[in-house]
């Protein structure tokens, strides 16, 4: 069945509004995955919404007034044909507005906007705040210039105005950052467990709640790493970087009880205090280029690569046999379905697999 280009457009909006359900998002998979035009077009709006800028006072008023200003304008660039037209599509920027302007005005906020206005501490500093939900990612531009790309199931806060002294933001997942130079204004990326001093430069920070490790790799520039632990070896320890550098903090495991481990999350991990692992001389692109719609594998395990894949197409997969966990493989992923991965696996190994939904079951064969 074909579906309306409005019922997609809908999917989008839900989607931008951190409102999509599981079925929606495999729609819009399957669409932007059909056709390069629908993956353009998808971009667009998000850059599009993305863009928008909300001044200090948050009120519906000021909202109101922002919104019929942005109406305004885009229908007299529809009405003189000003607006970037093909044969095969034209971009509805007036018909996502007015969406988000009925979303805004009735008080079903978008996300950004509605985590903006309650991030608002005792300075009066007001945040925007970015999720990305598994099966997607996104691109920001900041105010002073820098952009950032965020991974799936992330979350990126940051003042809607930058101080005089500093420009700091906080991260929970994964994101890469291309820093605008400003030597008045040191660059700073927060984590639970490091902060990372930015001196304008290139570079993939990897910090997910779920995860025993927090990684950070240099493409370009320099920055320095400091451990946030209070309770380690390594705590408030600085360590700078350069290019084709990689760093690994290892996070300080509470003591457990042999009968804990099996309920751990993350399984077979030996009891250790927190610990820091430079690399030097790395291949950044097999832990940069998913930015770039590419997964990298060199020897991953199974249970490794598994989490990137629940990620990256939002499905959950489940282990039949303990043993596959650890079967290794290496690829690259680029533009293929969660299917065609799963066939590719399954050639690679003696493994059989079932997908039901957004759930994938594997066992050997």
């Amino acid at each position: 069945m074909i579906e309306s280009k409005d019922f997609y457009n809908n999917i989008i909006v839900r989607f931008l509004m951190n409102e999509a359900s599981k079925e929606d998002i495999g729609h819009l998979e399957n669409w932007i995955s059909m056709d390069s035009d629908n993956k353009k077009y998808f971009e667009q709006i998000r850059d599009m919404w993305n863009s928008i800028e909300l001044e200090k006072e948050l009120d519906s008023k000021m909202i109101e007034n922002d919104l019929r200003r942005i109406l305004e304008q885009t229908e007299q660039k529809e009405k003189s044909n000003e607006i970037g037209r093909s044969n095969t599509r034209v971009l509805h920027y007036n018909w996502i507005l007015k969406v988000a302007a009925v979303f805004i005005l009735g008080f079903a906020v978008s996300w950004f906007v509605f985590e903006g206005m309650n991030s608002i501490d005792n300075g009066q500093v007001a945040y925007n705040i970015i999720e990305t939900p598994s099966g997607s990612n996104t691109t920001i531009n900041l105010p002073d210039g820098s952009k950032i790309w965020l991974n799936a199931d992330s979350r990126l806060r940051y003042p809607m105005k930058f101080s005089k002294d500093k420009r700091e933001v906080f991260l929970d997942g994964e994101a890469f950052f291309e820093v605008a130079k400003d030597k008045s204004r040191q660059f700073l990326v927060k984590t639970s467990d490091i902060t990372v001093k930015v001196f304008g430069t290139r570079f993939n920070v990897k910090s997910y709640p779920d995860e025993n490790t927090v990684e950070t790799t240099l493409v370009e520039g320099s920055i320095s790493i400091i451990n946030n632990s209070t309770n380690s070896k390594v705590a408030g320890k600085e360590i700078k970087m350069k290019a084709n550098e990689r760093i690994v903090l290892y996070k300080e495991q509470e003591n457990i009880t042999p009968n804990e481990i099996p309920q751990r999350k993350i399984e077979n991990l030996p009891v250790r205090k927190a610990k820091l692992v430079l690399s030097k001389r790395i291949d950044t692109d097999r832990f940069t280029s998913w930015k770039d719609g590419q997964l990298i594998i060199k020897g991953e395990p199974m249970i490794k690569l598994a989490v990137k894949l629940e990620r990256r197409y939002n499905v959950k997969i489940h282990f039949e046999d303990e043993e596959i966990k650890q079967y290794k493989f290496t690829g690259t992923i680029k533009n293929e379905t969660i299917e065609q991965v799963m066939e590719a696996i399954k050639l690679a190994s003696s493994v059989d697999y079932k997908i039901e939904e957004r759930e994938i079951w594997i066992r050997k064969i």
